[in-house]
């Protein structure tokens, strides 16, 4: 995952978390977003591992804790 797809995941997680809200429990509108933008299973499985490693163990989460870890992680990937 690039930069590029890391914003339209959050614009993406905004939206649905608009519609879905948070079940405060898993990443599921997350899985939805990486599945719909064709990320690979193996670099799904690393972004997914990163946002909990970072605080993000719910879609909500992803924004409150690990917003700031993940835009720096992915800032300088090229692609």
């Amino acid at each position: 995952m690039n930069k590029q797809d890391l914003e339209k995941f959050f614009n993406r997680l905004e939206e649905l978390l608009e519609i879905n809200g948070c079940n405060g429990s898993d990443l599921s509108n997350a899985e939805i977003i990486l599945k719909e933008m064709n990320i690979p299973k193996e670099e799904q499985e690393i972004f997914l591992e990163d946002c909990r490693n970072s605080g993000g163990f719910c879609d909500c989460e992803i924004f409150l804790n690990s917003e700031d870890y993940l835009r720096e992680k992915y800032s300088n990937i090229k692609n």
